[in-house]
């Protein structure tokens, strides 16, 4: 009877650990920008100088410049030194702690015992924040932010490292430039 009520306890706890986990490995995004702004007017973009409070290694501001490079070309914007646009990025890292608490309870017979068991798990884990700025070079303007956070995985391999930017690019992306709907809401 032991060995059945510690399987379940194990089983509840490996499910509930799953749908947690699969539940943060997606990204958050989110946008802001100027809806009197002519988006389609833009047709060029360059990229500005990374600083070093963006908090961003060179290996991975390459990782970056090519998925937004391979994202907004996809779109139909082109690469120029002489850009319409200019293309800024920033970092955030922050740590964060989950506690989740796990208990179940059983019952007895008429007269007889009950009884349950309960755990918690306390994690720290880092969140990460992308932020993708847009200025419009001749106004030397912000008329575009998107931002990305999602859980990051240190022990990630490059390749896994590399599709993870990929992919919290194209989300942030996916909302630039603003719709004619969206710039009416």
């Amino acid at each position: 009877m032991k060995n059945v009520k510690f399987f379940f306890s194990i089983s509840a706890v490996i499910v509930i650990s799953a749908i947690y986990f699969a539940g943060c490995s997606s990204v958050s995004v989110t946008q802001d920008y100027d809806p009197a702004y002519d988006y389609s007017k833009l047709k060029t973009f360059g990229f500005i100088p990374i600083s070093k409070e963006a908090n961003i290694d060179q290996i991975n501001a390459n990782r970056l410049g090519d998925a937004i490079k391979n994202e907004l070309t996809a779109k139909g914007f082109t690469i120029s030194d002489q850009a319409d646009f200019g293309v800024a990025l920033h970092f955030g890292k922050q740590t964060k702690t989950s506690i989740d608490t796990y208990g179940y309870g059983y019952g007895g017979y008429w007269g007889g015992r009950y009884g349950g068991m309960g755990s918690v798990d306390v994690s720290q884990y880092d969140e990460g924040t992308l932020i993708i700025d847009i200025f419009d070079i001749a106004k030397k303007e912000l008329v575009w932010r998107g931002s990305g956070t999602g859980v990051m995985n240190p022990g990630a391999s490059v390749e896994e490292r590399t599709a993870k930017i990929n992919t919290a690019v194209a989300e942030i992306l996916a909302q630039f430039p603003p719709t004619k709907d969206e710039q009416l809401k």
